[in-house]
């Protein structure tokens, strides 16, 4: 035969063996597929040609990759099929019982003799599992300093990937989108508590993992009361409850030395709770006491002053409208002392709102005590000589051998016809743990205007009650 019409027939027979290469690289009837499958079902991944345009003589293996990793090869008898794995005749490839282990990318390729290049079909298991979660920190515990930043996650797995969410104190925290790592600034010791974060993929049920934050700080300092009233002979407690994370040391001062303890005063400790009982006040016990508490994060202090001085009087309210006329009113207070009242200043003066600083136009009287029996000093008194119609308002303070108490809280009342609005008579009320020192509002004779120490006295009175109503 001639040279050249070899090579012609030749290069014939090549060409169509590569346009039936090519048939075959187009003629899977299996298409690629993602299968999503439930743990412990089976899956079957298809990988077969079209017999119409093959007859089978043209494959010599069949081998399957997972993640690039080779499995099956049905051509090598020294590579046993991993168990519970089936090779089909047509090259499909069966899994039974599949674990989160099965997950991932599988290649079928099926090799032809030479000059037929391998031909490949991608598929995929996703093996759906329940979610899991990893707590950081690991322990579950995180202390942070007041002020920090508090940085804790979840790391979530499973398939589909879950969706983290947190939880504190019962209630969801809102998020712009769900996250793993929760970051913030501990600026608040009550963040301190639970924090849950749970991981959901509508895989059976949520898993959850706890991390409790522990907010560590200075001491803070509180008392019910800050001025206690007294006298010799009585038994006394100044309370000082303090918070403090670590654990404070706690003293007691007066002025700048430690208060000295014996067996008529003692320091008590109950929980959070620091008490320093006196059991048989005297006069060189009135004074104030310095609470201290100090921690390796800092320090902190509060006062308590133990005075023989009266309690602020109150008025007491009464409907009686025969007791006051036109241009009179009748006022009733009682006042808690352990030492006998000797008297009492009673200030009052025409209502009018206040409209910036304006000047006080106090009028005091001077009233003399009765005899009480008890430590409850009750009285009455008609103011007379009012103008009619109009709205007035009083404070009363009271003094015993120890000194003028704090003032009372300010009462409105008025003359009949006057028109006394619900907001004109709401009581202006104080705290009188608020002042340290009582004010002396002893100057100036009985129905005579104030002097000028007792004016200035009374606008700093006044000006705090009325920016405090």
């Amino acid at each position: 035969m001639d040279y050249n019409l070899f090579l012609f027939i030749l290069v014939v027979i090549s060409s169509c063996c590569c346009v039936k290469c090519d048939n075959i690289i187009n003629d899977f009837l299996s298409v690629p597929t993602t299968v999503k499958a439930q743990e412990n079902n089976t899956v079957l991944l298809p990988c077969y040609l079209n017999t119409a345009s093959n007859d089978g003589n043209f494959i010599t293996a069949i081998r399957w990759y997972k993640d690039e990793n080779l499995v099956v090869d049905s051509a090598d008898e020294q590579l046993p099929l991993p168990e519970g794995h089936i090779l089909w005749e047509n090259g499909s490839l069966e899994i039974f019982r599949v674990t989160p282990n099965d997950t991932g990318i599988y290649i079928c390729e099926i090799v032809r003799p030479e000059p037929w290049s391998p031909v490949r079909q991608r598929h995929a298991i996703e093996v759906l599992h329940p979610p899991s979660v990893e707590p950081f920190p690991p322990t579950g515990f995180l202390q942070v300093k007041l002020g920090e930043e508090v940085r804790m996650s979840c790391k979530g797995s499973g398939v589909p990937y879950p969706i983290i969410t947190w939880y504190t104190k019962g209630e969801e925290i809102k998020l712009l989108n769900p996250r793993e790592l929760l970051k913030f600034t501990a600026s608040d010791r009550q963040m301190a508590g639970i924090y849950e974060c749970r991981a959901a993929n509508g895989v059976g049920e949520p898993a959850s993992a706890q991390i409790e934050l522990n907010i560590i700080y200075p001491p803070e300092l509180m008392t019910s009361r800050s001025w206690i009233h007294t006298a010799p002979g009585h038994r006394v407690q100044l309370e000082c409850k303090i918070s403090a994370d670590p654990q404070a040391t706690v003293t007691w001062t007066k002025g700048d030395m430690p208060v000295p303890l014996d067996s008529r005063v003692l320091s008590l400790v109950d929980g959070d709770k620091y008490t320093l009982l006196i059991k048989n006040v005297q006069k060189s016990d009135f004074g104030i006491y310095t609470c201290k508490a100090i921690n390796e994060l800092g320090q902190g202090e509060l006062q308590i002053q133990l005075s023989g001085v009266p309690n602020p009087g109150v008025f007491k309210k009464t409907d009686d409208k025969n007791i006051n006329s036109k241009d009179s009113y009748t006022l009733i207070w009682e006042v808690d002392s352990y030492t006998p009242i000797i008297e009492y200043n009673l200030w009052f003066q025409p209502y009018k709102p206040k409209t910036g600083l304006s000047k006080p136009n106090w009028t005091k009287l001077t009233i003399p005590t009765e005899h009480s029996s008890g430590p409850v000093y009750s009285k009455s008194y008609t103011i007379k000589g009012l103008k009619e119609k109009t709205v007035y308002e009083a404070l009363l303070v009271s003094r015993n051998r120890y000194g003028w108490s704090k003032p009372s809280p300010i009462l409105r009342f008025a003359t009949a016809g006057a028109d006394l609005k619900e907001e004109m008579i709401t009581p202006v009320q104080h705290h009188t743990e608020d002042n340290i020192i009582p004010l002396d509002l002893s100057s100036s004779s009985q129905n005579c205007k104030l002097g000028n120490v007792g004016f200035m006295v009374l606008v700093i009175v006044t000006m705090y009650y009325h920016f405090h109503c």
